[in-house]
C-alpha cells in the first residue's frame, strides 16, 4: 500500500493519499483548496499512481475543499455520503459499500454526528492480511476529541440530537482493534473538534480507547453534555464556506 499524507499546518487541516503498487490505482481524499487540485495529481505521478477516486469524507464548513476540481480535471464524480446535500453531480455512498484498488479495500462506515452525512473509511490491504489496517475517520474522532455536532445544525435540540448520534458513531468506531491507526481530517489548530484535540495528526484505536476523555464516558447524555461544554468558537466563514462546499456558490 502506498499512504501519503498531505496537509495545511496553518488551519490544521489532513487530506489523504492511498494507492495500490500493483494496479497503481489511488483514491483521494478530502483534498484541500489551500493546496489545489494539481499538488494531488502531482503527487500522484511521483508516487507512479492513477487517482480514480476523489472521496470527500463530509461537507467541510472550515475549509474550501479542492474535491470538485480535483475530480473535474480527472474526469470522475466526487464520492460523498448519500446523504450529503449537495448541488453537483456526485458519486453517492453507503454504508458497507467497498472501493476496491488492487488488493486494497476501503470499506465506507456512516459516522453521523459532527454532520448527518459524515462518512468514515476502513482500510484493508489485502497484500498484508484481512485486518484492517487503518480508518480514516473525517472529523468523527480525532486524537483526544470528538467531531462538534453544531456546524450543520442550528436548533439546540438538533445539536443535542447529533451529538447523540456522536455517540453512536464512537461506539463503533471503537469495534476496530486497537492496533487501527486513525488518520482523522483535523489537528491542532483546528476549531472542527473541542479543546482537548492534540496536535498529532494521527493515533491509533487502542490509544483513543486509552486516553481520549469522550471515548472513555460511556453513558449518552454525559457525553453530550461534556462535547457541548467543550466546544470553540465556530470556523471564521462557516455558513459561507458549507455552501460554497455544497455547490451552491459560485466557486
Amino acid at each position: 500500500m502506498i499512504w501519503l499524507t498531505l496537509n495545511d499546518p496553518a488551519r490544521g487541516c489532513n487530506s489523504y493519499l492511498l494507492g495500490d503498487e500493483v494496479t497503481g490505482t489511488a483514491l483521494a481524499v478530502d483534498p484541500l483548496g489551500a493546496l489545489g487540485p494539481e499538488a494531488y495529481v502531482l503527487a500522484a505521478q511521483d508516487l507512479g499512481l492513477a487517482i480514480q477516486h476523489v472521496v470527500e469524507t463530509h461537507v467541510h464548513a472550515d475549509h474550501e475543499s479542492a474535491a470538485r476540481e480535483l475530480a473535474d480535471a480527472l474526469g470522475v464524480a466526487v464520492s460523498v455520503s448519500h446523504r450529503a446535500p449537495v448541488a453537483f453531480a456526485r458519486r453517492p455512498l453507503h454504508d458497507g459499500e467497498v472501493i476496491t484498488l488492487g488488493a486494497i479495500r476501503v470499506e465506507v462506515w456512516e459516522t453521523p454526528g459532527h454532520t448527518d452525512d459524515s462518512l468514515s473509511l476502513v482500510v484493508r490491504d489485502g497484500h498484508r492480511g484481512s485486518d484492517p489496517w487503518l480508518v480514516m475517520t473525517g472529523d468523527s474522532l480525532f486524537v483526544g476529541d470528538v467531531g462538534r455536532p453544531d456546524l450543520a445544525e442550528a436548533s439546540p435540540e438538533a445539536v443535542r440530537e447529533a451529538a447523540r448520534r456522536q455517540f453512536e458513531t464512537i461506539r463503533r468506531l471503537m469495534t476496530l482493534p486497537d492496533f487501527t491507526e486513525v488518520y482523522p481530517a483535523h489537528y491542532g489548530s483546528s476549531p472542527c473538534g473541542g479543546l482537548f484535540m492534540s496536535r498529532k495528526p494521527q493515533s491509533t484505536i487502542g490509544y483513543e480507547r486509552r486516553f481520549n476523555r469522550f471515548v472513555r464516558i460511556d453513558d449518552v447524555d454525559t457525553f453530550v453534555d461534556h462535547v457541548l461544554s467543550s466546544l470553540k468558537p465556530p470556523p471564521v466563514d462557516a455558513p459561507r464556506i458549507r455552501i460554497r462546499n455544497l455547490g451552491q456558490a459560485v466557486l
